[in-house]
């Protein structure tokens, strides 16, 4: 049960999904154009490759955010019907605070000391850290505050919904890990199950409130180790550190969520006035 959330996508109808279809397979051409263009940067420096794949990943992230924002603009919507909103802000970002540790601590200390990480300059270190924020900005944007809502225009059922939106969004990450082949090695079917929890906990976090900012703030989170240098795998299985914390994440998050449920379900069952308490 969560009120706020029901009464906002129930808003939505059939024509709002179809555009949300539209917006994801316009998503995925332009992520394997932006894919397949890598191999013309794949042929000087590392450094100049770096930068410049940067610039174009930067300018593609804002083109989704405007794209976005201008259906919603012409659909009559305002920003607030995507999650981009202050209300509760404290209690939201708040809430992000909460489990973005998970990700800090569990990739930060036992990766970046054990496994050799070192700090990037000050100055590469800002501006990887704003070419990661863009990035989870973009993909919370366009996949839990515009698609995933809009879903509910088609899906009635909350289940269905989440669970379409978070294959939609595992899909969204294949086109560039695929442009060179099928790897079909147990990292990757790690990352196939990583993308589809983490966005039904990121659906989750965003339900509390309605807002995008405690999304925001453990994705970016998650994103933290892009923000070192590797020097080597001296832990083994590296993929067991990465997928360490997303495991947790997920079971902290929906344990959690179950729990505030039951909390507003005990509270509507005693007669008080829970719409206040949710909105």
């Amino acid at each position: 049960m969560s009120l706020q959330y029901d009464q906002e996508v129930a808003k939505f109808g059939k024509k709002d999904t179809l555009i949300a279809f539209g917006f994801f397979a316009y998503f995925i051409v332009r992520d394997i154009l932006v894919s397949m263009s890598w191999s013309q940067f794949n042929t000087s420096g590392e450094a100049q490759i770096l930068e410049e794949w940067r610039l174009i990943i930067a300018i593609t992230c804002a083109i989704d955010i405007l794209i976005v924002t201008a259906i919603v603009k012409l659909r009559g919507q305002s920003l607030a019907s995507i999650g981009l909103h202050k209300k509760k802000i404290w209690k939201a970002l708040a809430l992000g605070l909460l489990f973005a540790p998970i990700f800090l601590l569990v990739r930060a200390t036992p990766v970046g000391v054990i496994g050799g990480w070192e700090l990037r300059s000050f100055g590469g270190f800002v501006l990887l850290l704003l070419n990661v924020t863009l990035w989870a900005v973009r993909e919370d944007i366009s996949f839990v505050g515009f698609i995933q809502t809009r879903l509910h225009g088609l899906a009635k059922s909350d289940f269905w919904a989440i669970n379409l939106g978070a294959a939609l969004f595992t899909l969204a990450h294949l086109p560039s890990r695929l442009i060179d082949g099928v790897p079909m090695d147990i990292n990757f079917i790690l990352l196939m199950i990583n993308w589809f929890f983490m966005h039904r906990a990121f659906v989750l976090l965003f339900k509390r409130y309605f807002s995008l900012v405690p999304v925001f703030i453990v994705h970016i989170a998650s994103n933290f180790p892009a923000l070192f240098l590797w020097q080597g795998d001296r832990i083994g299985s590296g993929w067991m550190w990465a997928t360490l914390p997303v495991v947790a994440f997920c079971v902290a998050v929906e344990i959690w969520y179950t729990r505030w449920n039951e909390s507003i379900a005990d509270k509507a069952d005693k007669g008080e006035n829970i719409y206040d308490k949710v909105k």
